[in-house]
């Protein structure tokens, strides 16, 4: 086996561990643990608190800014946020591929307030800023060529047209693409190419070799790029070629071994889509290590401080996420019974202390976020989104209320009013989304989104007929939330040796039916946060409430189509319960379905005689062998499905 040679610096005491060349684990591991950087121990085992050395790096980091024109205004600030960017990013030197103003104009003045507002934002830099003269930069609004007061100035308030930067990993050469300074005849005289070759002989091929320039030169047939150019690029070593002028950044095909790239733009002109190219960024290029270059593109306005949000802020923020800030009370009308107008109360209260500003719209299909005062955005509410969990098809109707303002301390109650067209079942509870902002120590406005779920007034007059099907639903937003849909369940009655039992059909979706392993009794007194799948059933009865519990993961042992069903009363006052054995009880396990995920049904029947129950409430737990458990119930923590009698009304 080929050995690895050891790179590892040692430094203090270290216990002794096998040799850096031991075979790597047949297990696929770090690259640095893979070719023995670390000490292992005699089991293979990295050994804790080594100090190893890293002397590989060996490069310099250059950035480059994109187009600044047209020089409208409203591009300053992309500018502007590139140079904080940079300043965060603290490159070794700071490149640009010109077209630094809008120019083209016919008066010196003008061109010199357009140098100042670029300069004012440059001149900012923690780092040398080269520049590379545009047409934009250079070029005369007279239309004539042999006006050269621009390009005169520019040399005087920027820099030479053409020249070289020698770093200390690599060189950085600059070239001038508009020497006829005429904006239809784009050429490069043999002086310059002279040069060039010069510049390119006595560098070190051993680093890095890049050409900047404002047009891409190899586009224009005139240039003879093929001929003059990329023979001298190809004998020299030359590793990248970038340019701008097109607003447009890509990526153009290699030639000799030799990169193409055209930058995007600053603060400059673009009128279409990101993918097309066209957006606002920065360029970074790493020279080294030895004889490499990589470039790789950020959007403009990315890069975050380190007190991008402080601990007052957050603090904030997480207060409002997470204290009673929007509580809902009250029930909708069924809209299964038909059209209705009904109303919730929404109780708002303000825990931190600034203003909140509160508005409250219906569940609807996830945006992007702005993130103000930065030019990116947030796929959160994208990745977040759950359609098992949200109905965006609801029938039920809100009316939007916005720009409600509570002062510090301060809490107050708003009546939220909806409307449904009607429904031919009972229909998933409503989701609304309440947003709460606050103005943050940086004056940005802060949006705190808290999902809330409307509870529907539920009553079966009939629970024998086996209709409707009530929906399972999630009350309580969570990141962890399985994306399965909702289950469902219906009620009938059975006569059983004379006695009436009400039956329950239980479907829920789930891809991993998983038992918590525990005898019957633990379960039962940790079934408020299971390490399994469980369901619950609470019923009200006239002699006071009775639970069951069934674990859908276990089968019995004898008939594995068949769930152990389990009778408990909660002793007063403490969390432990008593198991009531049922003998012979069973829960029927019908096989899942061919869906995706897996449908389970479960027909459930209850030993408590069906005449004395007046409501219950089912509540399922979903844990796929993880620490987190989700819930789903028929009604939220403090609802329950109300029964009435085959032919009567539903109890009270």
């Amino acid at each position: 086996m080929l050995e690895i040679p050891c790179r590892l610096f040692l430094v203090g005491c270290i216990p002794a561990g096998i040799p850096c060349s031991a075979a790597p684990p047949s297990n696929p591991t770090t690259d640095v643990l893979r070719q023995g950087r670390f000490t292992l121990d005699p089991e293979g085992r990295a050994i804790d608190g080594q100090v190893v050395s890293d002397d590989t790096l060996d490069r310099s980091i250059v950035a480059i800014l994109p187009d600044r024109t047209t020089g409208e205004d409203w591009g300053l600030p992309h500018l502007a946020r590139a140079i904080d960017d940079l300043n965060l990013l603290r490159p070794d030197a700071v490149f640009c591929v010109g077209d630094l103003v809008q120019g083209y104009t016919r008066d010196l003045e003008t061109w010199n307030g357009e140098v100042d507002d670029y300069l004012a934002e440059v001149n900012r830099l923690d780092a040398d800023f080269w520049p590379t003269a545009g047409n934009h930069d250079v070029i005369s609004g007279d239309r004539d060529s042999t006006d050269t007061r621009f390009v005169d100035r520019y040399r005087s308030r920027f820099g030479p047209l053409h020249y070289a930067v020698r770093l200390e990993h690599g060189l950085v050469v600059v070239l001038f693409s508009d020497e006829t300074l005429d904006g239809g005849r784009i050429e490069i005289s043999d002086e310059q190419l002279t040069w060039l070759e010069g510049v390119l002989r006595r560098a070190d091929r051993d680093r890095p070799i890049v050409l900047l320039m404002h047009r891409p030169l190899w586009r224009y047939g005139k240039v003879r790029w093929e001929e003059r150019v990329q023979p001298i690029l190809a004998e020299h070593g030359v590793d990248a070629v970038v340019a701008g002028h097109f607003h447009a950044l890509h990526r153009d095909e290699d030639r000799d071994g030799v990169e193409y790239h055209l930058l995007g733009v600053c603060g400059g002109a673009i009128d279409q889509h990101p993918l097309t190219g066209q957006f606002n960024h920065l360029t970074l290029m790493d020279l080294g290590p030895g004889d490499e270059i990589h470039i790789r593109h950020l959007p403009s306005g990315v890069v975050l401080p380190d007190d991008f949000v402080t601990r007052k802020d957050q603090d904030r923020a997480y207060r409002l996420k997470s204290g009673r800030v929007a509580t809902l009370s009250g029930t909708l009308v069924d809209p299964r019974h038909g059209p209705m107008q009904d109303e919730v109360t929404l109780r708002l209260r303000n825990p931190i202390d600034v203003p909140i500003e509160v508005s409250v719209r219906p569940a609807a299909e996830p945006e992007p976020w702005l993130v103000p005062g930065h030019a990116f955005i947030a796929r959160t509410a994208h990745d977040i989104a759950n359609p098992s969990t949200t109905d965006l098809d609801s029938p039920f109707t809100l009316t939007p209320i916005g720009n409600i303002v509570i002062e510090p301390g301060a809490s107050i109650e708003v009546p939220l009013t909806f409307t449904s067209r009607g429904a031919d079942g009972p229909p998933p509870p409503p989701e609304v989304r309440v947003t709460v902002e606050y103005e943050d120590s940086q004056g940005r406005r802060v949006p705190i989104v808290l999902p809330r779920r409307v509870a529907v007034d539920r009553s079966d007059e009939d629970p024998a007929d086996g209709e409707p099907a009530w929906p399972i639903a999630a009350w309580t937003h969570s990141v962890y939330e399985e994306r399965e849909p909702l289950g469902s369940l219906r009620t009938t009655v059975d006569s059983i040796d004379g006695r009436r039992r009400l039956a329950l059909e239980l479907t829920i979706f789930d891809d991993l039916l998983v038992d918590d392993g525990l005898p019957p009794d633990e379960t039962i007194s940790t079934r408020g946060n299971p390490h399994g799948d469980l369901v619950v059933i609470d019923l009200q009865t006239t002699d006071g409430p009775v639970s069951f519990l069934l674990e859908p993961g276990l089968s019995d042992p004898i008939d594995s189509s068949a769930t152990l069903l389990h009778e408990f009363r909660s002793q007063p006052g403490t969390t432990e319960a008593t198991v009531v054995p049922h003998a012979g009880l069973v829960v029927r396990h019908i096989a899942a379905d061919a869906t995706e995920p897996p449908s389970h049904r479960f027909r459930i029947l209850l030993p408590t005689a069906f005449e004395s129950i007046s409501s219950l409430q089912v509540r399922v737990a979903d844990n796929d062998r993880t620490y987190h458990t989700q819930w789903r119930s028929l009604a939220p923590s403090n609802g329950r499905l109300r029964l009435g009698r085959p032919g009567g009304r539903a109890a009270p």
